[in-house]
């Protein structure tokens, strides 16, 4: 049977004076709770305890019943945490956190729990609020240090483990009262690219200056803590239910970025903040800690390729893409080994001779169930979880094989282009291995060209400039790729060893019809020939986007309009028959793809 709340609130009235049978028998259990419980009029006044809250409080039933409990809960400095939790309860009703109790014995290294409940009769106004109070621990020394273990030396937040133990406790309480939560995880865009320009004494500061702005954004019933090198973690009790938890989580998020949004000043200089912020919900989205942990970094991972300062929440779509991102991630790592990955050759044609001069190595994967998987797929996997630095090497080595293949063919010598990822550039000593493999193989290192974005130059210029100077003093040659879609400075790029530049296709696209991006690679090409540089445009399709480019005068082109990328075999025999590009007198209005067999 039901009780609506006019009876629940008579029942206690009852349960006050002790006139029922359900009285004296819910005396009995309370007199036996290892929980303290206290019943509170709506003035605050303690009408009612049990054995529990009276031994939590080293004090005795008579001395406690009558008090006002705000004289026994609280320090005069904590007034920030009364006014919160006057304004909660009147507006939610409910409110939940950490409390150390002035009486307690040794209150200063004692920690509880603290649960209030406002009862509401039928008429709506507050009579009684029900008051649960049960011990986290007693610091003392042994548990001290423990404690201090447990949490992170740099920004004195709760480490990922505490973290953990405090979501287990509120998920507990949250299912026992019905309430939704809230967990945030929080990752500091190009942190690391700060933390290794500025130094790791300011990046430091950083991250304390980033947890202090985190704490202000929370109530004190909320926790945050520094769960990885710049990811924190923050946990949000009691948001509502349904659309209430999203708004809320929602309005953490939003008033997070705002405290982010002034610069930090580090040293002598303003460095601007940005995060992405994953958000999942209990017991929306999951019922226990880890899928809950699981489920904010899913969303992390969606809010940080969405741009910067962007959260998101969770959702089943993103879990899908996560576990077929985790199957293709598996796969990807057996694939080498299993001999799946294959390099096509996209052959690069002088515009001058129409004579094939170099091509570029371009990696294809052959699942042996899905058949070819394109590289947009399964690249960007390999450059986040760190496996393009192994395919990376074997990419080299693969190419610098082919091109030792082709000498011993005694083939017209070409110049295989070869794709440097940028976490390869930083992470690997790039020029111990083209050493090893040009001694291996033994061919000619300027038969090898090495092609890097400005992005992976430009993140630390100096040991950029050293690395591609060795590079360069083995005889390999450089480029530079997909020219004008990064941030390089003009007057920076006369510093590196770059022998050639190739425009990106973007520039290329629409070159007959808009006369911007004609002028654009007009000065590009301008610009390299100046710094005696070689010009490969890229992206060549129709036969009046050569007519540009060989006007403007560019060295070389690679694109449909020549050839795909193909396998080593077909690359061989069209080296062995001598295959040109036609000048433009001798196309006439022939279709290119029927022209040249694609």
């Amino acid at each position: 049977m039901v009780m609506n709340s006019k009876e629940r609130t008579d029942n206690l009235v009852e349960f006050l004076n002790g006139r029922t049978s359900e009285a004296r028998l819910l005396d009995v259990l309370l007199e036996n709770s290892r929980e303290g419980v206290a019943l509170v009029d709506w003035r605050g006044n303690i009408r009612r305890i049990n054995r529990a809250f009276a031994r939590m409080m080293h004090q005795p039933h008579e001395t406690l019943e009558g008090k006002n409990i705000v004289r026994l809960i609280s320090h005069s400095e904590d007034r920030a945490l009364l006014e919160e939790i006057v304004e909660t309860l009147w507006q939610d009703g409910y409110w939940s956190g950490n409390i150390r109790p002035w009486l307690a014995q040794d209150s200063k290294n004692t920690e509880m729990f603290l649960k209030i409940s406002a009862i509401l009769p039928s008429n709506g106004k507050i009579r009684f609020f029900l008051c649960q109070l049960s011990e986290i621990r007693i610091l003392r020394s042994s548990v001290v240090q423990t404690m201090e273990q447990a949490r992170d030396p740099l920004t004195n937040l709760a480490t990922r483990s505490l973290f953990v133990d405090r979501l287990e406790q509120a998920i507990s309480g949250a299912k026992r009262h019905r309430r939704s939560l809230g967990v945030l995880i929080l990752d500091l865009d190009r942190f690391k690219l700060i933390n290794d320009s500025l130094g790791h004494e300011l990046g430091d500061e950083m991250l304390r200056i980033v947890a202090a702005r985190l704490i202000q954004c929370l109530r004190t019933s909320d926790s945050v803590a520094r769960i990885g090198f710049d990811e924190f973690g923050m946990l949000l009790t009691d948001i509502d239910e349904g659309t209430g938890a999203i708004r809320n989580s929602g309005f953490v998020a939003r008033k997070i970025y705002d405290a982010l949004a002034r610069p930090a000043i580090l040293g002598s200089q303003e460095v601007e903040l940005s995060v992405a912020i994953g958000i999942t919900l209990f017991p929306q989205d999951a019922q226990d800690s880890e899928t809950l942990l699981k489920n904010a970094e899913t969303a992390l991972d969606h809010a940080r390729r969405r741009g910067r300062n962007n959260y998101q929440f969770f959702s089943a779509e993103m879990a899908e893409t996560a576990r077929k991102r985790f199957a293709m991630e598996s796969s990807l790592r057996h694939a080498m080994e299993r001999d799946e990955l294959k390099l096509y050759y996209q052959p690069q044609v002088d515009l001058g001779s129409g004579q094939v001069m170099g091509a570029e190595a371009l990696i294809r994967w052959f699942h042996p169930e899905k058949g070819m998987i394109s590289p947009a797929d399964f690249i960007p996997i390999a450059e986040e979880t760190g496996l393009i630095v192994p395919i990376g090497e074997w990419v080299i080595r693969t190419a610098c094989r082919q091109i030792a293949a082709w000498k011993v063919m005694n083939l017209p010598a070409i110049r295989v282009g070869v794709n440097l990822s940028p976490l390869q550039f930083q992470r690997q000593d790039v020029v111990g291995i083209i050493k090893d493999v040009l001694q291996e193989t033994g061919i000619d290192p300027a038969s090898l060209d090495l092609e890097i974005t400005e992005s992976a130059i430009m993140e630390d210029v100096e040991k950029a400039i050293r690395i591609l100077a060795s590079i360069s003093a083995l005889g390999v040659h450089l480029s530079i790729d997909d020219f004008g879609t990064g941030y390089s400075s003009l007057s920076q790029l006369r510093h590196f060893p770059f022998k050639t530049l190739k425009i990106d296709r973007s520039f290329v696209r629409f070159i007959t019809e808009n006369n911007g991006d004609k002028a654009i690679v007009n000065a590009i090409i301008a610009m390299a020939h100046s710094l005696d540089q070689n010009v490969i445009v890229e992206g060549l399709e129709t036969e009046g986007q050569l007519a540009v480019l060989r006007a403007l005068n560019c060295n070389q082109m690679q694109g449909f309009l020549f050839s795909a990328a193909v396998p080593p075999e077909e690359l061989t025999q069209m080296l062995r028959e001598g295959r040109r590009l036609p000048f433009p007198q001798t196309v006439g209005s022939e279709n290119i793809n029927q022209k040249w067999g694609h």
